[in-house]
């Protein structure tokens, strides 16, 4: 499998390399159905409500798909360019954003397009809503944010190199938390796209920012967490502690410490205060998606798309 999975309540849902849709029963891991698509899924499905939406590559076809989550069935599908991006859901409209640079804002009822817009660059890190428009960043190096009624381009800003993962919108929705693989961790005001603080991460940023409560999170490559204040606007509140591990994916704040995943199959929760490893468990590597909790159940996918469980 490619991409985070959705987790629901009782269920799993999961895109395949071999161009598969598939429902998994979350307690056991039973194959509820399988739905069969046109490419591979790379970003990932989103669960909402009784639908699955997912979007495929142009492997060898590309398609955004609605399909019914009792039995699998396709509600509708729609061609677009190859999505490597994550979907993202706002209600009863779903953005996607293609290699080509071609962002979509369609319904959900029926997938009819109420826009498109056109964009320098690949889009590999999902949309953003947020009140002031749709954020999204391009490989062409460059943070956007869009009109969510008209698509227009609203502002634009150059990012300090290269943004693989979706940012993190802040709980006050005022401004997004960015990491880079050049190995910048910065905050961008809403709606005015300016820079509120740049961090030396100390090395790439591959995974997506957390929030949690009244703090940020970026995990580097190198294993050095970063946990920043959401109410610092200059950074010099930044602090940091270096994890054993080299990771791609970001972190995951819980309650009881930070979830971390690394490239060599190990899964750990950290305290964030110390550094410390509060435990750890072992699967096969590279855990490529950060490691999920729902209900106290540790879902995590290893390198071999095998899915693993824990309670």
């Amino acid at each position: 499998m490619r991409g985070c999975p959705a987790v629901g309540e009782t269920v799993l849902a999961v895109g395949t390399v071999d161009r598969q849709l598939v429902l998994l029963y979350r307690p056991t891991g039973q194959v509820l159905w399988r739905a069969g698509l046109k490419g591979t899924v790379r970003g990932g499905p989103l669960l909402a409500r009784d639908r699955v939406y997912v979007a495929t590559e142009a492997s060898p076809e590309s398609r955004i798909y609605a399909v019914r989550m009792k039995d699998g069935s396709v509600v509708w599908s729609i061609p677009t360019g190859s999505v490597a991006a994550p979907l993202a859901l706002d209600g009863d409209t779903l953005y996607a954003a293609t290699e080509g640079g071609l962002v979509l804002r369609l319904a959900t009822r029926d997938g009819a397009a109420t826009w498109h817009r056109k964009l320098p660059g690949a889009v590999r890190a999902a949309p953003v809503p947020t009140p002031e428009g749709i954020a999204l960043v391009t490989t062409a190096d460059t943070l956007f944010l869009l009109d969510r009624r008209t698509g227009e381009i609203l502002r634009r800003m150059k990012t300090p190199g290269a943004v693989l993962a979706t940012p993190a919108l802040s709980p006050h929705a005022d401004r997004l938390y960015i990491g880079t693989t050049d190995g910048h961790f910065f905050a961008a005001a809403l709606p005015a796209l300016t820079v509120l603080w740049d961090l030396d991460a100390t090395d790439g940023v591959y995974g997506s920012p957390a929030v949690a409560r009244d703090t940020v999170y970026a995990l580097a490559k190198n294993g050095r967490l970063w946990i920043v204040p959401d109410a610092d606007t200059t950074g010099r509140g930044a602090r940091s502690q270096a994890i054993d591990v080299v990771s791609i994916t970001g972190p995951n704040p819980l309650a009881a410490g930070v979830l971390i995943g690394g490239i060599g199959g190990e899964v750990m929760l950290v305290d964030p205060a110390t550094g410390a490893v509060r435990w750890r468990v072992q699967a096969d590597g590279p855990i490529e998606q950060p490691p999920l909790i729902l209900d106290g159940e540790l879902v995590v996918v290893g390198g071999r798309g095998d899915i693993y469980l824990y309670r």
